[in-house]
């Protein structure tokens, strides 16, 4: 792909995004009943439509800057720095807080205009200083930013790597060392994070025994956690509340496969609600709520229950759907819904200068993004712990334990990324 290709591929990627959901949703039965049947959908149901649809958006978005972060990278290794430079300029366009886009657009801008040997490799000798002058005032983070930018003036050179490696050390010790101390707390939960931390930094540590100890850790506080949630699914089911248990005999499952009981119980549970959908949906039809209907029968598919039937009726309440006149009405409210071309427009243009005048974030709101992106991480959601984990080290670029989280997203990401693209 071009160059050209590829800026136009980041142009469309947000609109290519917008149409997907557009035929999805035309494709979708209930979003089709919806549309002709005065929308019998509750708002929770469509925030969390629009969120899965915003999830979607965000990852391949992604995925798709990490792809032309690469690309930029080898154009600037084969001295194509008009090409690099354009690419960074494109991804700085669409998330300004993309790995380190915007100090290596100044370090390549300034090798742009450095002809000589001399002139690059004053550069590079500029940025060991300014990073040996951090690391003794005990800025880590910000002395191995500097060391990186010497690491884009010459990929090679050792000075720079030995000492991004010393200092990573040394702070895997200190989180090798935090660990313990939660360790000894009994707070396990923290001492699995920071040990964490420290693998991320050094993997090394992988081959001192942590991992061994992590692991007890772990099935210590996931079968206390299973007897608690057992607790929790039991009562859940004793109060009626079927969905909450079946989520609870769900996650106990994934916590523990082998969990007969929690398998038995949400496999008895989901015969319950899908019985219940399923008889709720006749009723509705009774009533001429087709809509609503469609979503009953969705429902009864969904915990496996008269799933062939339930295909046939949702078809034949879609023809029915057809049919209704409240169809046009649906198809102009929708229209006049859409917004203008113009309106869209204006809209880009007010986020665009409203992220241009954004005024720089204090502390609290870094230290705001840091425990999300911690939540993320915990949670598996590694797209969403970079995304926050970003945000926090451009506002507090100095802070270890951002950098320390950070690195430890980015590991997490990649080799998540890596297991996708195996056959």
């Amino acid at each position: 792909m071009g160059l050209m290709g590829k800026s136009f591929t980041l142009f469309l990627l947000t609109g290519a995004l917008g149409v997907l959901r557009a035929e999805d949703a035309s494709k979708d039965p209930l979003m089709k009943a919806v549309a002709m049947d005065a929308g019998k959908i509750s708002s929770s149901e469509k925030a969390l439509f629009r969120q899965s649809i915003q999830t979607t958006k965000e990852t391949v978005a992604r995925e798709t800057l990490d792809v032309f972060y690469r690309d930029a990278l080898d154009a600037y290794r084969s001295g194509r720095y008009d090409e690099a430079l354009e690419l960074l300029n494109n991804i700085h366009s669409v998330d300004p807080y993309y790995e380190d886009v915007a100090t290596l657009r100044e370090t390549i801008t300034r090798l742009k205009y450095s002809s000589d040997i001399e002139s690059k490799r004053g550069i590079l000798d500029e940025y060991m200083r300014k990073g040996n002058a951090a690391r003794q005032a005990g800025r880590n983070v910000q002395a191995i930013n500097f060391w990186k930018q010497a690491l884009t003036v010459n990929p090679s050179y050792a000075p720079a790597k030995r000492k991004i490696q010393e200092t990573n050390r040394q702070m895997a010790r200190m989180q090798y060392e935090a660990g313990y101390l939660n360790y000894h707390k009994k707070d396990y939960e923290q001492a699995l994070d920071t040990w964490s931390n420290a693998i991320a930094l050094d993997p090394s540590l992988k081959d001192r025994g942590l991992l061994v100890l992590m692991t007890k850790i772990q099935l210590t506080l996931r079968k206390e956690q299973t007897t608690q949630l057992m607790a929790q699914a039991s009562q859940f089911y004793a109060d009626h509340n079927l969905p909450e248990a079946l989520q609870t005999y769900e996650q106990i499952t994934s916590l523990d496969p082998r969990n007969d009981d929690a398998r038995r119980m949400a496999s008895k549970i989901k015969i319950q609600l899908g019985m219940a959908a399923y008889k709720a949906a006749r009723e509705s039809l009774s009533q001429q709520l087709h809509a609503q209907a469609i979503k009953q029968w969705q429902e009864s598919i969904r915990y496996g229950y008269e799933v062939q039937r339930s295909q046939k009726s949702i078809q034949e309440a879609e023809r029915q759907i057809q049919t209704n006149k409240q169809e046009k009405v649906a198809k102009r409210a929708a229209k006049a819904a859409e917004p203008s071309a113009d309106d869209k427009a204006a809209a880009e243009a007010a986020q665009a200068a409203a992220v241009a005048q954004r005024p720089p974030a204090d502390p609290e709101e870094a230290s705001k993004h840091y425990r999300q992106g911690l939540a993320a991480i915990r949670s598996k959601d590694f797209h969403r712990a970079l995304q926050e984990l970003e945000i926090a080290s451009q506002l507090n670029p100095d802070d270890e334990h951002i950098y320390v989280a950070l690195q430890r997203a980015r590991q997490e990401w990649k080799a998540l990324s890596a297991a996708k693209s195996l056959p």
